[in-house]
C-alpha cells in the first residue's frame, strides 16, 4: 500500500486530532515546509538503496518517487530533498505506518479520497516493496490482534460458570483417584502402632521380613505362617505401619532388636522398595486429555437463561416413542380380542395413511378418540398399535404430569407438546389418564379456576380452536368417563367414544393363546387356552398376562423344564385369592367354624337353580386376610330376573345362616357377604323397579357424590320406604336360606368335616359327598386341580 506524505499545513492539525504528541507534530510540520521550499533536486541515479546498521541481514529498502518529466528515469526524493538517515525515516515510516492503518480501518483506500476527505492541495508518494509488504503483515497483525480481543460469537461461547464447576468437579475426581492410587496398597492391609509391632510381632518371633517405602513413609510388615498375635491366629500375614523417617527406620529396629537380644546375624530383614509414578503419569494424562475433549464439545453449550427460572418446567414431558425401531412395534396382531374397538381404530389408521380418501369427498379425519374402559383392558396397547400400523411418531404423556403447584404450568406444557406435534405431523398424541386434566369444570364437583381448569382450557383450545390444523390425532384413555367435562366429549374434540369392556370367554381364550406361546409349555398350547378361559371369568387382559408371567415363575421355582397346568392352577389361585398362608394358626374351634362358614356357601349354591357353579372351596388362610373362599365360575350372561337375584342373595348368606344352625352363635366372618346382599337388595329396590311398593323408578345415584349430605333425588319419606323394603328382601333371603339348610344339615354337616380333613373340595369331591347337582351339571371345563386351592369371582371369602 502506498504511504501518503501530506505537504498541506492541514495535516499537523489533522496528527492533532488523531491523538499524536505535540513534539511529533511540530516535527513532522517543520519537514513539511521545508519539502515545500525545496526545488525538487534528487539524487543523480533514479534509486538508492539504505541499509540500517544493526539490519545487514535483512532485504534493502528502495525508495522511489514518481516519473521524472526530463528523462525516463524516476526520481528519488526524500522529505527534506536531500539525503536523509535511516534513523529518521524509519521514525518518519513508523508514524506514516500508524496513519495509514487508520485510513485502512476507515475503508479510505484511495490518495483522492484521502486529499478529498483533508482538503490536501498537493500529494507525495512514496513506496517500496518491502515497504509494502511491511504495512500489509502489519495490518493482518492489527486485524489479528482486533479479531482476538473480540468477545466470540454468543453461541459458541460456554458460561464461565459452567466452565468453574465442570473445573472444580473433575479437579475433585482427580484428587479423589489419584489419593486412592497413592494408598491403594497401604489401604489393603491393617494398620499396626510401633508398640503394638515391638511387643506383639517382633519380640515374639512372628516377622518374616519388612519392606519400606520412602515416598509413602510406610513399611509392610510381613509375618510367618500361622502367626499368632494376641493370642489368636490372624488372617491376613501382612501389616502395615506408619513411619516418620523412612531413612532412621532400620537404624531404630536393630537398637530394638538388640534391646530385645536378638543377634544381629537373626535380624528381621529389612528392603526398600521405590514406587512406579508411570500410573500416575498416564492416570493424569488420561485426565487431561478427557478435559479438553469435554471442553472442546462443550463450548457451544448454554446455561438456560438466569432470568427465566421456569422455561424448563414449561416443556412438556411428553415422551416419544419410536414404536416401529428394532422390530419391537405392537401390531394389531399382538392385541387379541376387543374385535369391535379394533375395527373403529382401524379407521383412524385409514384416515393418516389415505387422508385424501376422505377429503375428496368432503369429509373430515376426527381430531380424537377416547378409549373407555376398566383398567388393564388393553387401552394403552390399543393406542400403540394405532401408532405401529400407521407409522408416524408417537408422543405419550400421562395426565398427571401437566399439572404441577405453579400456576399456568400446565397450559405451557399442553401447548408445547401441540407444538412439537405439529411439527412432526402426522403424529398421534396419547394422554392416558386424561381424566387428571379433563374433569368437569365449576359445581360441587368441578375444579372452578383451578389450573386443571386453566389447562383443560387450553387442551380444548388446542384440539378445536381457531389455530387447529389437521395431521394431529388425539387419543385418550380413562376409566372414568362420567367425570369428564362434557366440551372435551363433543365432537371435534373427541369424535369417537369407543368402549373396551372386559374379555368374553372367546376372548380370553384368544388373550391367552398370545401370551401362552411365549412360554416353553409341556403341552400344545390349545390344550390350555380353553380351560384357563374357563378358570378366569371377568378378568382383564392385565390379569392374564399376570397369570401366565406366575405360572412361569412358580415352575422356574420349582425347577422344571416345562410350565405344567399345575404351575397355571397356583396363579389363577394366586391372583384371585393371594398365597396360601400357612403360618397363620387357627385354634380348632377357629377352624371349625371357617369350615361350616365356607361348607354353608357350597351347599346352598349347589342346590339353587339360578347360582353359579362350584369350582372349589377351601379353608386355607390367605394373604388377603380371608381364611377362607368359595369358587364359582360365571357365565356372560348380562340380564337376570327377580328369582336370579334372589337366589344370589340367598348364596352369598349361606355362610352366615350356617354358622347360626350349627353354634346358636355368630361371628364377624360374613362382613363381605352381607354387603354383598345389601348392595344386591337396594340395587333391585332403588335402581332396577323391582319392588312392588316403590314402583317402576330408578333412582341411580351409583355415580354421584355418595357422602351423607348429598342431595337426593327423592324424599327422606322415600328413603325411608327404600331402606324398609331393602331390609325386607334380606330378611327373606336369609329366612329362604336358613329353611334350605335345616332340610339339608347333613350335607352341611358332610361337606364341613370333608374341608375339616382335605381343607379344600373341587366340584369332583362334592358330586361323591352330596350327590350331583339339582338343576344341572358344571358349566365350566374340568380341572383337576393339583394344588390345595384356587380361581375368580364371584367368591364367597370369610
Amino acid at each position: 500500500m502506498d504511504k501518503l506524505l501530506l505537504s498541506n499545513g492541514r495535516y499537523s492539525s489533522f496528527l492533532q486530532r488523531r491523538g499524536y504528541l505535540p513534539s511529533f507534530v511540530s516535527q513532522v510540520s517543520r519537514k513539511l515546509q521545508q519539502k515545500a521550499s525545496s526545488k525538487g533536486s534528487g539524487f543523480d541515479r533514479c534509486t538508492q538503496t539504505f541499509r540500517p546498521r544493526s539490519h545487514s541481514a535483512r532485504k534493502p529498502i528502495l525508495l522511489s518517487s514518481t516519473g521524472c518529466e526530463n528523462c525516463a528515469r524516476r526520481q528519488l526524493s526524500t522529505l527534506s530533498g536531500n539525503y536523509m538517515t535511516y534513523g529518521r525515516l524509519r521514525l518518519l515510516e513508523k508514524e506514516a505506518r500508524a496513519f495509514a492503518t487508520i485510513l485502512q480501518r476507515s475503508q479510505l483506500t484511495k490518495t483522492e479520497d484521502v486529499a478529498r476527505l483533508c482538503g490536501l492541495d498537493s500529494v507525495r508518494l512514496f513506496s517500496t516493496s518491502r515497504v509494502l509488504a511491511q504495512y500489509k503483515s502489519d495490518g493482518d497483525r492489527d486485524d489479528k490482534e482486533q479479531n482476538e480481543n473480540e468477545e466470540p460469537p454468543e453461541e459458541e461461547r460456554m458460561p464461565f460458570l459452567a466452565r468453574l464447576m465442570l473445573m472444580v468437579w473433575l479437579g475433585f475426581l482427580l484428587y479423589v483417584v489419584v489419593r486412592l492410587q497413592a494408598g491403594e496398597d497401604s489401604g489393603l492391609y491393617k494398620f499396626v502402632s510401633w508398640n503394638e509391632f515391638v511387643h506383639e510381632m517382633l519380640a515374639k518371633g512372628e516377622v518374616e521380613e519388612i519392606v519400606v517405602r520412602p515416598e509413602s513413609e510406610i513399611t509392610f510388615i510381613k509375618l510367618y505362617d500361622g502367626a499368632v498375635i494376641k493370642g489368636q491366629q490372624v488372617g491376613p500375614e501382612v501389616f502395615s505401619m506408619k513411619i516418620v523417617d523412612p531413612y532412621k527406620f532400620e537404624d531404630k529396629l536393630r537398637k530394638v532388636e538388640r534391646e530385645l537380644g536378638i543377634k544381629a546375624e537373626q535380624g528381621i530383614p529389612v528392603s526398600y522398595q521405590r514406587e512406579s509414578s508411570w500410573g500416575h503419569i498416564v492416570f493424569i494424562a488420561v485426565v487431561a486429555v478427557a478435559i479438553y475433549l469435554i471442553f472442546k464439545n462443550l463450548v457451544k453449550i448454554q446455561l438456560p437463561n438466569p432470568t427465566d427460572m421456569f422455561a424448563s418446567e414449561r416443556k412438556a414431558k411428553f415422551q416419544r416413542v419410536d414404536l416401529t425401531s428394532k422390530g419391537k412395534g405392537v401390531s394389531f396382531k399382538d392385541v387379541a380380542g376387543m374385535h369391535e374397538a379394533k375395527m373403529e381404530v382401524l379407521e383412524f389408521v385409514d384416515f393418516l395413511k389415505y387422508p385424501d380418501r376422505y377429503t375428496k369427498l368432503g369429509g373430515k379425519v376426527p381430531h380424537g378418540a377416547l378409549l373407555l374402559g376398566p383398567p388393564g383392558c388393553g387401552k394403552t396397547l390399543l393406542a400403540k398399535a394405532v401408532a405401529t400400523e400407521a407409522k408416524v411418531p408417537f408422543l405419550a404423556m400421562a395426565g398427571s404430569e401437566f399439572v404441577e403447584m405453579l400456576g399456568g404450568l400446565g397450559a405451557a406444557r399442553v401447548r408445547d407438546l401441540f407444538k412439537e406435534a405439529r411439527r412432526i405431523a402426522p403424529c398421534i398424541i396419547y394422554i392416558d389418564e386424561i381424566d387428571a386434566i379433563g374433569r368437569r369444570r365449576g359445581g360441587s364437583g368441578g375444579m372452578e379456576g383451578s389450573e386443571e381448569e386453566h389447562t383443560l382450557n387450553q387442551l380444548l383450545v388446542e384440539m378445536d380452536g381457531m389455530s387447529t390444523k389437521e395431521g394431529v390425532i388425539m387419543l385418550g384413555s380413562t376409566n372414568r368417563p362420567d367425570v369428564l367435562d362434557n366440551a372435551l366429549l363433543r365432537p371435534g374434540r373427541f369424535d369417537r367414544h369407543i368402549e373396551i369392556d372386559l374379555p368374553n370367554l372367546a376372548e380370553r381364550k384368544e388373550i391367552f393363546e398370545v401370551f401362552l406361546q411365549r412360554l416353553r409349555l409341556l403341552k400344545a398350547v390349545s390344550a390350555y387356552s380353553e380351560t384357563l378361559a374357563g378358570l378366569s371369568p371377568g378378568m382383564s387382559g392385565a390379569d392374564i398376562a399376570n397369570i401366565c408371567n406366575e405360572a412361569a415363575l412358580h415352575a422356574a421355582r420349582e425347577v422344571k423344564h416345562a410350565v405344567e397346568m399345575a404351575d397355571f392352577d397356583y396363579a389363577v389361585e394366586r391372583v384371585i385369592a393371594g398365597t396360601a398362608k400357612r403360618s397363620r394358626v387357627l385354634t380348632q374351634q377357629e377352624k371349625k367354624v371357617v369350615a361350616f362358614h365356607e361348607a354353608g356357601h357350597a351347599v346352598t349354591g349347589w342346590l339353587l337353580e339360578h347360582t353359579d357353579s362350584l369350582l372349589k372351596v377351601s379353608i386355607v388362610p390367605r394373604t388377603n386376610a380371608a381364611l377362607g373362599f368359595t369358587q364359582y365360575t360365571t357365565t356372560d350372561k348380562k340380564l337376570y330376573s327377580e328369582v336370579e337375584l334372589m337366589d344370589r342373595m340367598c348364596m352369598a348368606l349361606g355362610g352366615r345362616v350356617a354358622e347360626s344352625i350349627i353354634f346358636n352363635r355368630i361371628t364377624s366372618g360374613a362382613h363381605d357377604d352381607l354387603q354383598k346382599a345389601t348392595k344386591n337388595a337396594y340395587a333391585q329396590v332403588r335402581q332396577l323397579g323391582m319392588n312392588s311398593r316403590i314402583g317402576p323408578v330408578s333412582y341411580d345415584v351409583s355415580s354421584g357424590d355418595q357422602s351423607e349430605f348429598r342431595v337426593k333425588p327423592y324424599s327422606k319419606n322415600m328413603a325411608r320406604l327404600i331402606d324398609e323394603e331393602s331390609r325386607h328382601l334380606v330378611a327373606h333371603a336369609y329366612k329362604l336360606t336358613e329353611q334350605l339348610l335345616q332340610k339339608n344339615r347333613e350335607k352341611l354337616r358332610v361337606v364341613a368335616e370333608a374341608l375339616l380333613e382335605k381343607e379344600s373340595l373341587s366340584f369332583k369331591d362334592m358330586e361323591q359327598l352330596i350327590g350331583p347337582r339339582p338343576f344341572g351339571g358344571q358349566t365350566a371345563p374340568s380341572v383337576n386341580w393339583m394344588n390345595p386351592d384356587l380361581p375368580r369371582p364371584p367368591t364367597s371369602t370369610l
